[in-house]
């Protein structure tokens, strides 16, 4: 990006300021990363950094891995993403009036004060259509042109999907030291090196590409310590570790094909299967020792590992020996050194822990699954509901206008499709009406991860913000 030394002159005895300055001030940049510009018409670029004034009229553009976000006067704020170009149109909080421009790439913003006095004050126009913000929501928006099916992309790593989840589960990646603790939702992506926590009242089931599924259960930790499938050079190998809590688990090609290619360690023994779908629940010395602060967790009774084996087998490894564990049966392991005991029921104050999350097997396979997230995307406008409510509505000069299409219809299409929280919507460049969408898209939900991981990066820094 080329740099611009700016200068104030005088002349014929006059200050000569530049014509943005003139304009209104209508928010400050709260956080910046990497290389982002702002531009009025007809001057020249002015560098965004942390504390910046920003202006009506400015159009804001950010280059590869850089974004900004700007807090309003309003208490709104906008998360400008990278490789985007956005304007801000009009912004005035004595009419209560706030128009913004997303010509490509994505944003993803939370209304203020100017959305409390009624929808059509708050809106983010794209070339096919305009989001209009309620009050305290938050939403992202995405403008897909013609060239993002070729632009490029960080291929997909990732090695599960989060196919259902409920309540609080976040997970931060090992490998990573720069990436800060995302929260997952639904169709998030998950890597090897991840390590996955869940809250109480909380669970999350995930489907890998071999077909593995696993449900984490709450209260629980669990480490994608390796995950290696059809990779050149590789052998495939399966090594997770649940350091505390619950899991349900069923297995995939990676361990039908070769059950040395398989592990589990606990703290109390490494598993190993014969092809199998098994729950493994983790109370006491079971829990990986440090420091924590009792979360439900412990349980003096039944101090140890429960394993129950709905089908197949299972190998329980300690410094006991090898012991299996068959369909049906129910094993309990005290520590590191006990070989397990054999039950005859699952004990009854763990029976509700693990009956919590649902089994795995009701996860979808993992062919379509993945074929999505590798899916070219359709050129157009992608909004999703975060938090609250918005409604997408079609550009009135995008809408087809043949003899065919009545004006009841037109006017239908244009009114567009309310959204709540967690829904997500489409509008294409030659669609003549707003498709209300079954599931986040997978742009979207790339994009939010990372919107995760920048606000983390903003909050260490010391910036308040609000986007989340």
């Amino acid at each position: 990006m080329k740099y611009t030394t700016f200068y104030i002159g005088v002349l014929c005895g006059v200050f000569v300021l530049p014509s943005y300055a003139q304009n209104t001030v209508v928010g400050k940049i709260g956080f910046a990363k990497g290389n982002s510009a702002a531009q009025q018409n007809n001057e020249a670029p002015r560098i965004l950094a942390k504390d910046a004034l920003v202006y009506q009229g400015d159009n804001i553009q950010t280059s590869d891995a850089s974004f900004v976000i700007i807090d309003f006067t309003d208490g709104s704020k906008i998360n400008v993403r990278p490789n985007s170009n956005f304007k801000i149109d009009t912004f005035d909080t004595s009419t209560k009036n706030a128009k913004f421009t997303v010509y490509e790439g994505a944003v993803r913003a939370s209304t203020g004060d100017i959305a409390t006095t009624g929808q059509d004050n708050f809106q983010i126009k794209t070339p096919t259509a305009t989001l209009k913000g309620d009050k305290d929501s938050d939403y992202t928006v995405y403008v897909c042109k013609e060239q993002c099916n070729n632009t490029k992309k960080t291929p997909d790593i990732s090695v599960a999907k989060v196919v259902d989840i409920k309540g609080d589960v976040y997970a931060q990646n090992r490998a990573n030291k720069n990436e800060g603790e995302r929260k997952l939702s639904l169709g998030a992506n998950l890597n090897a090196q991840d390590y996955l926590t869940s809250q109480a009242d909380s669970y999350v089931v995930m489907v890998f590409r071999d077909g593995e599924k696993v449900t984490l259960q709450a209260n629980s930790e669990f480490d994608i310590v390796q995950y290696d499938y059809q990779q050149t050079g590789k052998k495939d190998k399966i090594l997770f570790k649940l350091a505390a809590g619950g899991m349900r688990a069923l297995t995939g090609s990676i361990g039908k094909k070769d059950h040395d290619a398989y592990a589990v360690n606990t703290p109390v023994a490494t598993i190993g299967i014969r092809g199998t779908e098994y729950d493994l629940q983790c109370t006491g010395s079971c829990i990986e020792e440090r420091n924590i602060e009792n979360n439900g967790l412990i349980d003096d009774d039944t101090s140890g590992m429960i394993s129950y084996v709905q089908q197949g087998t299972i190998a329980q490894t300690n410094a006991s020996g090898e012991h299996l564990v068959n369909e049906g049966q129910i094993s309990f392991i005290n520590n590191l050194n006990a070989p397990p005991i054999q039950l005859a029921q699952i004990p009854v104050q763990l029976i509700e822990k693990m009956n919590s999350a649902p089994r795995p097997s009701t996860a979808p396979n993992p062919e379509k699954l993945f074929e999505k997230s590798a899916e070219s995307t359709k050129a157009g406008t992608y909004a999703t509901v975060n938090k609250g409510s918005a409604k997408l509505e079609m550009n009135e000069n995008n809408a087809k206008t043949t003899e065919k299409t009545s004006s009841l219809d037109q006017e239908k299409s244009l009114k567009g499709t309310k959204l709540s929280s967690g829904e997500s919507s489409f509008s294409g460049q030659s669609s003549d009406s707003v498709a209300k969408l079954e599931e986040t898209p997978h742009v979207i939900v790339q994009d939010n991860e990372n919107v995760a991981s920048d606000i983390k990066a903003a909050q260490n820094s010391g910036a308040n913000c609000a986007v989340q």
